[in-house]
């Protein structure tokens, strides 16, 4: 393989890890317009989808190997072939994620699973994460490392309304014990969620630097 041949799959990979991110993102949009609107079929939507994100991430895993093997990669060509690999299997299973919680509101639909208390510490959070997605993209494009660190205080704001999630769920939640499991998962999916994000920044950060900083 030439070095020019080389860098072209150099950069659909990267190329790949960007369509992965906004995949991402609109999963986890999509998993919550189902949840605080109660449509099914967004829901419905956000689970088919998944499985082009399943593809592109096994797409990447079958390439970086022949990479590897075929030429011999400069230090800096390791290290995107190393993050790429993280990546890929970050951003797909923020994928998941979303599903789990595009599943919670089919098990339950028609009834909602978020119940008026909850709404508005609900909507904090699906907020954040999708800021968080959108900020993800932005960040696996422009490699800005101030960005990337930005993101772990985005991070803060999604463990911040989980927090609240949970004191409301333990202070005498009056939807009954199922609602509040569903509640108290659906939270840690959004945390897991941002928490994913996160780990992809920091791969940004040690592509550029070689360094975790993050």
């Amino acid at each position: 393989m030439s070095r020019d041949s080389y860098d072209e799959q150099l950069d659909r990979l990267t190329g790949v890890l960007a369509i992965m991110s906004r995949d991402a993102a609109a999963a986890i949009r999509g998993a919550s317009a189902a949840l605080l609107s109660v449509d099914r079929v967004a829901a419905e939507t956000v689970v088919r989808s998944d499985a082009v994100l399943n593809a592109m991430r096994d797409d990447v895993h079958a390439a970086i190997p022949q990479l590897v093997v075929r030429l011999q990669p400069v230090a800096g060509d390791l290290r995107l072939l190393l993050c790429a690999l993280r990546i890929a299997a970050d951003l797909e299973r923020m994928g998941d994620l979303a599903v789990h919680i595009a599943k919670v509101v089919l098990m339950r639909h028609p009834v909602t699973v978020v119940p008026e208390p909850a709404v508005q510490v609900m909507t904090a959070m699906a907020d954040a994460a999708a800021r968080i997605a959108d900020k993800t993209s932005i960040v696996l494009a422009t490699r800005d490392q101030l960005d990337a660190m930005q993101l772990g205080l985005d991070d803060d704001e999604v463990d911040a309304a989980q927090a609240r999630l949970l004191e409301m769920l333990v202070s005498g939640w009056p939807y009954g014990v199922e609602s509040a499991i569903d509640l108290a998962l659906v939270g840690r999916y959004y945390e897991r969620y941002a928490d994913h994000a996160v780990n992809v920044a920091r791969q940004v950060v040690y592509l550029v630097t070689g360094t975790i900083r993050l």
